[in-house]
């Protein structure tokens, strides 16, 4: 996943420490306004809109308190990450039935299908590295989880 215009791949400005809990549609709403307030997309009702029908067709809750929502936009040049935790947890149907409590929201251009596959196979592996899942839930503050992130991926890389 390329950094965007050398911003950091877990940009702190894109990780939200307090989403709140309940339904998919409502959590995946928060966050796309969130990143329209930031200026990092334009149109947040679209982009939930689009979120909320990707994850009709086939969910992204992995289990074991995770999600991976995701969708391609005409607009965007770059892939992009936002990161949101629920203390309380999201229904995603995941298949074990748990809450999710920490989502990985990846928007991608439309015309990069395997910059987007690339994307959700990074985080997948991000996320396996043991640990990792354990030391974000724990995290304080946005620079901890970003900071436990890339440490993850550059272990990655480096192996």
């Amino acid at each position: 996943m390329p950094e965007s215009s050398g911003r950091p791949l877990f940009e702190t400005t894109r990780i939200f420490l307090d989403l709140p809990g309940g339904p998919m549609e409502r959590a995946v709403e928060e966050m796309a306004s969130r990143l329209a307030a930031a200026g990092e997309i334009r149109d947040a009702d679209d982009v939930a809109r689009r979120l909320v029908e990707r994850e009709r067709l086939s969910g992204t809750g992995l289990g074991g308190g995770l999600a991976i929502p995701h969708c391609k936009l005409p607009e965007l040049d770059q892939v992009m990450l936002a990161i949101g935790l629920s203390r309380d947890g999201v229904d995603f149907h995941s298949l074990d039935g748990r809450p999710v409590r920490l989502i990985f929201l990846v928007l991608s251009p439309a015309d990069s299908p395997t910059g987007h596959l690339q994307a959700l196979a990074r985080i997948s592996r991000i996320v396996r590295s043991p640990g990792v899942t354990e030391s974000v839930l724990s995290a304080g503050s946005a620079d901890e989880i970003s900071r436990v992130l890339a440490e993850a991926d550059e272990k990655l890389a480096g192996a």
